[in-house]
Order: structure tokens, then sequence, then C-alpha cells
């Protein structure tokens, strides 16, 4: 292996960005980590990329960064926060890879670059983002397109996945199966709502590709190809830990007006499982299609069912931690 194969990751130490690195070092390429919360050591940069120089980055640099790093918990943080990371911090990056001679990025962008709504997003779809998430997102891609195009022969991928859930997930997968587990999930107004989502281990397997793939397109959706809805998580799940739950179903509005008074107190929705955007999030449809990875000939190894169950086999058989 030379500089050449060697990967940057940002978000190393993350969720999706452990398991990247991980599978990036098994198939044996050279991986450089960076992280706010690495333990710094030779191949692991302990670095904050709100405060990100070109001389923080390792020499030579690696010419392929995987950027994960953002701020993704929604709600979570105030605002501002989401744009000072997710897109100022990808505007330090894209400087320093300038100065470093960087030559390709792979960017994990969002579904929430969309509004939720009872429509089907596709990738040429315009962004119409409605949450400092999606938006600073979306601020994110425009301002790696301009770094693609500032220089000739450049190479910029951009990935917007659905949920990812798996291994380590600590977000809404995981506290569905747990309230499953109690008895203390409802279905919030119906049980059709679309969540596009994508098992972690496929999640890696497309970042891997589209490091050096051909494909024709610069932005790709990462999701299952037929839409999934909450209702087929629950039996998924069900079939998976043996279970036969059958949440009931509230009326949307009498959940959300029960969880408004949590926000008052609490705005981010960092001290109580209940918030407004987390019911919001559990009856509006997020329905984003992945029509063009079959462009490059991807497919997902786990179907949802099988995604599950090697979630819980992952897990020991238990719940997940």
């Amino acid at each position: 292996m030379t500089n050449n194969d060697a990967v940057l990751v940002t978000g190393s130490a993350g969720f999706i960005g452990q398991s990247l690195v991980k599978h990036l070092r098994e198939i044996g390429r050279p991986v450089v980590g960076l992280d706010r919360n690495a333990e710094p050591a030779a191949d692991a940069l302990r670095l904050d990329l709100t405060s990100l120089t070109a001389d923080d980055l390792p020499r030579p640099c690696p010419p392929t960064i995987v950027h994960l790093a953002a701020l993704s918990k929604e709600p979570g943080y105030p605002w501002r926060d989401y744009f000072a990371n997710n897109a100022e911090g990808t505007r330090r990056l894209c400087e320093a890879a300038d100065e470093a001679g960087v030559t390709n990025i792979v960017f994990t962008s969002s579904m929430m670059a969309f509004a939720s709504g009872p429509w089907r997003r596709s990738e040429s779809d315009f962004g119409d983002a409605d949450t400092a998430y999606g938006g600073s997102k979306l601020q994110a891609e425009e301002i790696l397109r301009t770094w693609q195009v500032a220089k000739p022969g450049r190479r910029l991928r951009i990935v917007r996945p659905g949920v990812v859930f798996g291994p380590g997930d600590q977000g809404n997968m995981r506290r569905l199966i747990h309230g499953l587990s109690r008895g203390r999930f409802a279905y919030i107004g119906r049980e059709d709502t679309v969540k596009s989502c994508i098992y972690l281990k496929d999640m890696v397997r497309l970042l891997v590709r589209l490091i050096e793939d051909d494909g024709p397109h610069d932005t790709y959706h990462a999701v299952y190809p037929e839409p999934t809805t909450i209702r087929d998580h629950v039996d998924a799940i069900n079939r998976a830990w043996g279970w036969d739950r059958h949440p009931r179903t509230v009326p949307y509005r009498f959940a959300l007006a029960a969880a408004t008074p949590f926000a008052l107190v609490d705005p981010p929705g960092t001290r109580f499982g209940v918030h407004p955007r987390r019911i919001q999030k559990l009856h509006l449809d997020t329905n984003i299609s992945s029509d063009r990875l079959a462009d490059i000939g991807f497919t997902q190894q786990y179907s949802l069912s099988e995604a599950f169950a090697d979630w819980r086999q992952e897990c020991g058989g238990g719940l997940p931690q």
C-alpha cells in the first residue's frame, strides 16, 4: 500500500466512523482518524473541525478524505451549533484540504436536506431543509462543490443516508427497540409513516465503494430501494427478538400537545426523552429514493429483517447497549 491508498476519516470516533475505520483497516487500507474525541495516536488526531487549519493535517496528507464529522443528534443542540460544526467545520476542512493537496472527498450529508412530508425525494430534487441540521448539511454540500470545481481533477461524492442503524447505535432505532421491549412504544397518528433507512454495515460498504467508483453521479441516497415504514421496523424487530408486540396508536395532536411543555423547560431536548421534534419525526414521512445506487451496481447485503437479526446477534442475543 502507498500513500495514494491512504484515507483520512473525520468523525472517526463516531457511530459510523468507528465501523468505517475498522473496515478500511481490515481490507488493508492505511487510515488516519480525526475526531474531537479521538484518543491521540500515530494514526488518530484529536482535532476539532471548527478550529482546523492546514497545519493540523498529517504530512503527507492522504489524498482521500471521508468526511463524517457532524453534529447529527436532532434535537440536541442550539440552532447555531449545527451551522458552526457542520457548515463552518466543512469550510475549514476544505481550506485545509486545498493546502494539503487533497483530491478526493466523500461526504455524508443527510436525507434531512429535504423537508419531511408526504412525498418521495430523489437525488436530483431541490433541497428544502426545514431544520437547522438539514440546512447546515445543505450548506456543507455547496461548500464542498465549490471546493471541487476550484481546481481540475478534484473528485467529490455526496451520500445522503436515511436513518443509519446497527451495532453502536444510540439513536432512534435503539430507542424503538428498548421501547418495544418494555411495552412503551406507540405509533404517533399512524403506522405507515415512512422512515428511509440503511443498515450500518451496508452504509460502510457503500462509503468504501464511493471512495473510488467511476459512476456517473456525484450525489447518492443511501436507503433501502423500497420505502420502509415504522410498522415495517416494528415487525422486523419483533421477528429478530422473537417478540409479538402490538403498539397502540396515539393521536398526533394529542402527543404533540403533551410533549410541548418539555420543550419549554428543555429546548435542546437533552434532559428528557419526550420532545415535540421527536413526536414530529415519528409522524412525518422522511422518504427518499435510492435509484442511483443501481447505476453503480450497489445492492444492500442485508434486508430489513436480516439487518435487525444481525444486530441482535452482534448484541449477543440481548438488547443494544
